[in-house]
């Protein structure tokens, strides 16, 4: 399922360059507020998949500002920028997805829990609007091609490397990149369903976009001794056609394509052809 929220804010102010890890906060601290085991179980545990991988199985979109704002490069105001009064406010959304019913219910509870006063980073917000969403895809199994393309959110895709040796980020067209983003998705099957995924594996067609192509930004991960950790994310923003068993498409609608999905990385749009 997807959703749509829409945060709105009476407080002119600023939003973070890097606002990925703070849409996080706001989901988990919604799930907690209707189930803390779960979103503590969530948080520092998730589903498991094959070979030891861990997936939380819901995936988010970047930012959609709705309303003027301002870029400013420098100071206490670094970030987006945007003005708004009480009888003016400042609206922004993003969308959020994920197969598991529990972790909808418990988002949704937690998202009209009494008495939840939310900020993003810096900017005090309140949820505005919280929408349904449908991609109307056609079949329930078979093969089918869809156009997708990424909602101002990078689909990162990193190569393990030998110890002592940096990873790679790879991008459409390197050498394993198709293979890895199968893999995972084939990973993500097995999280949700408990069984090895037995099906053929996706064909992408990345298409030139003739704006910016990538996107980069910082996410903070918690370390096992408690620390923050900044890991730098760089990711593609290519629209792409996808082919093969709607089954697989679906988890990645669903749960993301690629990796880093529940810190705001692979939440793609069905677009329509024609």
């Amino acid at each position: 399922m997807k959703l749509k929220i829409t945060l709105s804010t009476n407080v002119p102010g600023v939003i973070d360059f890097n606002y990925q890890h703070q849409i996080a906060s706001i989901i988990y601290k919604c799930l907690a507020n209707t189930n803390p085991d779960y979103a503590e179980w969530l948080h520092d545990q998730g589903f498991a998949g094959s070979n030891g991988k861990q997936f939380k199985l819901f995936v988010f979109s970047g930012i959609t500002f709705e309303g003027p704002i301002k870029i400013s490069a420098y100071g206490a105001k670094k970030g987006f920028t945007f003005r708004a009064t009480e009888r003016s406010p400042f609206t922004l959304s993003f969308q959020i997805a994920s197969p598991v019913d529990e972790f909808v219910q418990t988002l949704i509870e937690g998202v009209f829990f009494e008495g939840n006063p939310i900020n993003l980073g810096r900017q005090p917000v309140r949820i505005f609007r919280v929408q349904t969403l449908h991609d109307n895809l056609i079949a329930e199994n078979g093969s089918q091609t869809v156009n997708l393309a990424p909602l101002e959110t990078p689909i990162f895709v990193k190569k393990p490397m030998p110890k002592g040796v940096n990873d790679l980020f790879l991008y459409p067209g390197d050498d394993e990149y198709e293979i890895l983003l199968n893999r995972n998705l084939a990973n993500k099957y097995q999280a949700l369903f408990n069984k090895s995924y037995e099906g053929e594996p996706l064909n992408f067609r990345f298409k030139p976009l003739a704006k910016k192509s990538e996107k980069k930004f910082t996410i903070f991960k918690q370390t096992p001794d408690g620390a923050s950790e900044a890991i730098d994310i760089k990711g593609t923003l290519k629209p792409f056609g996808v082919t093969g068993p709607l089954e697989l498409i679906k988890i990645g609608i669903e749960c993301g394509f690629g990796q880093e999905n529940s810190m705001g990385c692979g939440y793609v749009d069905v677009v329509k052809s024609g």
